[in-house]
């Protein structure tokens, strides 16, 4: 009976010891799913503009890719800001272009529109994404289109120009990164004004058209926008620290 005891007592030990490693094996595994929580939820915050924003333009822009050619050319062209749009429905053009990336491999601006989005959305907050991003891209729309019929009324360029698709979240995310050349930390400040002058001044150069104007027509009205907010921001910066002290 003794030895009974005594086995019964080692498997008891086992069996609990079996328990005990399950036990922490389930809690490592909450743990790891806590963790990824907090991060998924630590890159929400801040962000939501941005995600939302990009999920219905990646949603749109896949599904219009695979549409037949005849098709494809159809929604493009009814989406475009072009010059005969704007003057038979200029609202609905200039809200439906935003939501439209063609061809399918101009998705790779969504990746620096997030992270643009999002760094002015933890700073200024939801109201200001959507303001800057709808007066670059309404801005800059006009003011190409003014330059275009300019153009055509002097005899430049052709009619042609009038349907000539123009789509995208460029000349948004342009001025959104205009805006964040107050938010850049002074020692790089001057490194991303040069950068971003590179990469604005560089495409207009090498799209030679008016695409590449409106992007750096976007631009400036983010640097025009930073001008008023870098004030603002300023005078409120001592009012935070005298609340904290």
């Amino acid at each position: 009976m003794a030895g009974y005891d005594v086995g019964c007592r080692r498997g008891a030990t086992r069996r609990t010891g079996c328990r005990d490693d399950q036990g922490i094996d389930q809690g490592r595994c909450d743990v790891n799913r806590a963790w990824v929580r907090h991060r998924l939820g630590e890159q929400w915050r801040g962000r939501d503009v941005a995600v939302v924003y990009a999920v219905i333009v990646v949603v749109i822009s896949i599904v219009t890719a695979v549409q037949p050619p005849g098709q494809l050319r159809a929604i493009v062209t009814y989406s475009s800001t072009n010059l005969t749009n704007l003057r038979q429905r200029p609202l609905a053009v200039l809200f439906v272009s935003a939501f439209v990336i063609s061809p399918a491999w101009g998705l790779w601006i969504i990746a620096p529109m997030v992270v643009a989005y999002g760094a002015l959305q933890r700073w200024l907050g939801r109201a200001s994404v959507i303001v800057v991003g709808v007066l670059g891209h309404v801005g800059a729309t006009l003011f190409v289109a003014t330059m275009e019929l300019t153009e055509l009324a002097k005899g430049r360029v052709g009619f042609r120009i009038a349907g000539r698709p123009d789509v995208g979240v460029s000349y948004a995310l342009a001025a959104i990164a205009g805006v964040l050349v107050v938010r850049v930390a002074d020692r790089w400040r001057r490194r991303y004004v040069v950068m971003s002058l590179i990469i604005v001044v560089g495409q207009f150069f090498i799209l030679r058209n008016f695409t590449g104007l409106g992007h750096v027509t976007a631009w400036l009205i983010g640097l025009a926008v930073a001008v008023p907010v870098s004030r603002v921001t300023r005078t409120q910066r001592p009012v935070v620290l005298r609340d904290q002290l």
